[in-house]
C-alpha cells in the first residue's frame, strides 16, 4: 500500500472518529440523564405513590421497589454477551432507543407497580455501557482513559441539565421527557452513520467469525478465568460489587438532603455535584494515562467514604451545614464516577477481546448486584436507624479497595488491546 493511500485512509479514520467522539457524547449525555433523573425527584415519587406514609417509613419503602427494579441490570450482562456475539453497533443502538422507550413508559406510570416494572426496563438499556467498548477498541493505547473521560465530560451536560429541569418543571413525569426526545432520534442516527468497531471486525476476520459458530457464553467465560490475568479480573469483579453497594447514596441521596434543606439549595447541591463530575473526568483523563491507574484508585477510594462522612456529620450542623454538605456532596461524586470509570477501563485492558463484551457484563451484573442487595439492606437499617447511618456503614468498604488494588491489581496503562489473550 502505498503512502499515500494510507495517509488518505488515517486522514478518513480520523474525520470518522471526531464524528464518532461527537456522537457518543451525546450517548452519554442520555446516559448520564437517565441514570439520574429520577434520583433527583425521590421524594416526590415516593410521596404520590405513598401518600399514607412519611418520613424513613417512605423511603424505606421505597427503596425495596427500586431495588426489584434494578433487577434489570442483571441483563445487561446479556446485552454485552451480545455484543461479543454480533457486535458493538446493534447493541449500542437497541441501548439507546431502549433509553429512550423506557423513558417513556416511566411517564405513563399510575402506581408503586407499574413504575417498577418502567424502571426495570430503563436499568435494562441504561448501563450497558457499549460506548465505552467503543472508545476503547478505537482509541490509540496511551490515548484510552483520555477520550473516555472526554466523552464523560461532554456527557455530565446531562446531569446539569436535571437540575435545570427539576427547577423548572413541576410534575416528576416532566423529568423523562428529554429522555424521550433525545433517545429514539439518537439511536437512528447511530444506525445508519456508524461503523462496527475496527477491534472486533478484526477478531471476526482472524478468527473466521463470520463463517463458523459464533462462541458461546461457556467460551468466553473460560477464556476470561484461564486468562494469565484472572486473579485481577476476580479483584475488579469484588470491587465493583463494593461499588455497586455504595451506589445508594446516588439513589436516595435526595431524599436525604431534602430533609435537611429546602429545594432550591438541594438543586444547588446537585449543580455542583454535576460540576465535581466534570473535574473529576477532567482529572482522571490527564492523569490515567500519565501516572496509571493505580494511583487514582488509591485516592479516590480515600475521598469517598470521608467524603460521606463530612455529608453525614455536615447536616447537623447549626451554621454552614448547607456549605459543608455541598463540598461533600461534589468530592463524593467525583471520587464515586472517578472510581467507577477507572475500574471499567481497567477491566477493558485485562480481558480477551473475543470476551471482552462478556467480561464486561459479568463486571456490571455484579455491581449490579451490590446495587440491589444495598438498597435492601438500607431499607432495613433505614428503617430502624436512619439513611445516614446505611450511607456511613457501606462508605466505610472503601478501605478495603485500597488493599485490594495495592496487592492484587497491576499497572494496565498503554496495555495494547489487541494482545489481550
Amino acid at each position: 500500500m502505498s503512502d499515500f493511500r494510507k495517509e488518505k485512509e488515517n486522514r478518513q479514520f480520523f474525520s470518522y472518529f471526531k464524528y464518532m467522539i461527537f456522537i457518543l457524547i451525546f450517548v452519554e449525555i442520555l446516559d448520564t440523564y437517565t441514570t439520574n433523573n429520577l434520583n433527583v425527584v425521590v421524594s416526590d415519587i415516593s410521596a404520590e405513590f405513598f401518600p399514607d406514609l412519611s418520613g424513613d417509613a417512605a423511603i424505606s419503602l421505597f427503596q425495596i421497589f427500586v431495588a426489584i427494579g434494578t433487577l434489570g441490570m442483571y441483563f445487561v450482562f446479556l446485552n454485552q454477551y451480545l455484543a461479543d456475539k454480533v457486535g458493538r453497533k446493534f447493541l449500542l443502538v437497541f441501548t439507546v432507543f431502549g433509553m429512550g422507550i423506557a423513558s417513556l413508559l416511566i411517564n405513563f406510570s399510575t402506581n408503586i407497580i407499574v413504575y417498577t416494572v418502567f424502571l426495570f426496563l430503563l436499568y435494562f438499556f441504561f448501563n450497558s455501557d457499549i460506548w465505552v467498548i467503543y472508545i476503547n477498541e478505537e482509541s490509540p493505547s496511551d490515548k484510552r482513559a483520555f477520550y473516555t473521560n472526554f466523552v464523560l465530560i461532554g456527557g455530565v451536560i446531562g446531569a446539569l441539565l436535571i437540575p435545570v429541569f427539576h427547577d423548572i418543571i413541576i410534575n416528576w413525569r416532566g423529568m423523562t421527557y428529554f429522555a424521550i426526545i433525545l433517545g429514539i432520534p439518537l439511536s437512528i442516527i447511530i444506525f445508519f452513520t456508524f461503523k462496527e468497531t475496527s477491534k472486533y471486525l478484526d477478531i471476526k476476520k482472524n478468527n473466521s467469525l463470520s463463517k463458523k459458530k459464533p462462541k458461546i457464553f461457556k467460551d468466553n467465560l473460560r477464556r476470561i478465568f484461564k486468562s494469565s490475568r484472572r486473579m485481577q479480573f476476580i479483584v475488579i469483579l469484588i470491587i465493583s460489587l463494593i461499588i455497586g453497594l455504595n451506589n445508594l447514596f446516588i439513589l436516595v441521596g435526595e431524599d436525604f438532603l431534602s430533609t435537611n434543606f429546602a429545594k432550591e439549595n438541594v438543586d444547588t447541591v446537585v449543580w455542583v455535584m454535576g460540576i465535581a463530575s466534570i473535574i473529576g473526568y477532567f482529572i482522571t483523563g490527564i492523569t490515567a494515562d500519565k501516572i496509571g491507574r493505580k494511583p487514582l484508585c488509591y485516592i479516590y477510594s480515600t475521598i469517598f467514604p470521608i467524603s460521606i462522612l463530612i455529608i453525614v456529620l455536615g447536616v447537623n450542623l447549626s451554621e454552614g451545614a448547607l456549605i459543608i454538605v455541598t463540598i461533600g456532596a461534589g468530592l463524593a461524586n467525583l471520587s464515586y464516577w472517578g472510581l467507577r470509570i477507572l475500574i471499567s477501563i481497567m477491566a477493558l485492558e485485562i480481558i480477551p477481546t473475543q470476551s471482552r463484551g462478556t467480561g464486561t457484563g459479568l463486571k456490571t451484573l455484579i455491581s449490579s448486584f451490590g446495587i440491589t442487595v444495598g438498597l435492601i439492606i438500607s431499607s432495613i437499617i433505614t428503617f430502624s436507624q436512619g439513611l445516614a447511618v446505611s450511607f456511613t456503614i457501606f462508605s466505610l468498604l472503601y478501605i478495603l479497595i485500597i488493599f485490594l488494588v495495592l496487592f492484587f491489581l497491576k499497572e494496565t496503562k498503554g496495555i495494547n488491546l489487541s494482545n489481550i489473550e
